[in-house]
């Protein structure tokens, strides 16, 4: 699953690597809408029912795949995990937004009037409504808001007080949860967003593994997870619009290919 203002064609690169890499594997790159457009106008939710329409109507994934999402597709793949309970062996993450996002560079993909929206009015009814990206913007220092008003992010991270078990019982389906962050990535604020590290409350710090609320609440089942050897937590060293591209390929055949190995419990 590509990202934002992206479309299946920017997955070719790792596509190849996985078709060469296993003889005969199927690998299907799928787009949302238009792809550039739709990737950012359509809202998150809409993304997400899109995807899994796409996976259920394939007959080549009906028995079980390996899934990965590169940033923005990073949250597509793990929400149509939790709510469309597809038969997924190891979810995949490259640079993900899995804490969400706070500040301009991820924005500066955008066109202007677009930036302006989310960072002034990102809870707005209507922008929550029309602007994709605002789904997964978190404000550390309005987080109440945050888990009120925001209509994706604080639902597949089970935020609210009412829990959703099934996006917990599904996440504890896989085999492995496979996350990656750049430390070079120039895009995604914060960076550890992609191992589900956001800000603190009321700060720009960084919160830590043991104390952010994915561990200690087990909210979507990651401390189940971890305890259970079933996350891994990788580091890579591109640029963020590197990470599906070449300048990745070492670091994707070193750590990342295994896991489209079938065999690996």
């Amino acid at each position: 699953m590509h990202g934002i203002v992206a479309s299946a064609s920017d997955m070719n690169e790792i596509a190849s690597w996985l078709r060469t890499s296993f003889n005969g594997i199927y690998v299907l790159s799928i787009e949302i809408g238009n792809g550039v457009d739709d990737s950012f106008l359509w809202p998150m939710n809409k993304q997400v029912d899109y995807f899994c329409e796409k996976i259920r109507s394939n007959v080549y994934l009906q028995q079980g795949f390996n899934l990965l999402g590169f940033s923005q597709g990073s949250v597509i793949v793990r929400a149509a995990v939790e709510r469309c309970s597809l038969p997924v062996y190891n979810l995949i993450t490259l640079n993900g937004v899995h804490q969400g996002i706070f500040g301009i560079p991820y924005l500066l993909k955008l066109p202007v009037y677009f930036r302006e929206l989310i960072t002034k009015y990102a809870y707005e009814k209507v922008i929550q409504t029309y602007v994709g990206v605002a789904n997964y913007w978190r404000d550390p220092m309005q987080l109440d808001r945050y888990i009120s008003d925001c209509h994706f992010l604080p639902d597949i991270n089970n935020e609210r007080e009412l829990r959703n078990e099934t996006y917990r019982t599904n996440m504890l389906k896989l085999n492995a949860f496979v996350m990656t962050y750049s430390d070079l990535d120039e895009v995604v604020t914060p960076k550890e967003s992609g191992w589900f590290l956001g800000y603190a409350p009321d700060t720009l710090n960084i919160e830590t593994w043991n104390n952010s609320r994915q561990l200690t609440e087990d909210l979507i089942g990651m401390r189940t997870l971890w305890e259970q050897g079933k996350v891994y937590r990788f580091v890579s060293h591109t640029r963020h619009q590197d990470g599906s591209h070449g300048a990745n390929r070492e670091f994707f055949m070193k750590n990342i290919l295994i896991f489209f190995n079938n065999t690996i419990l």
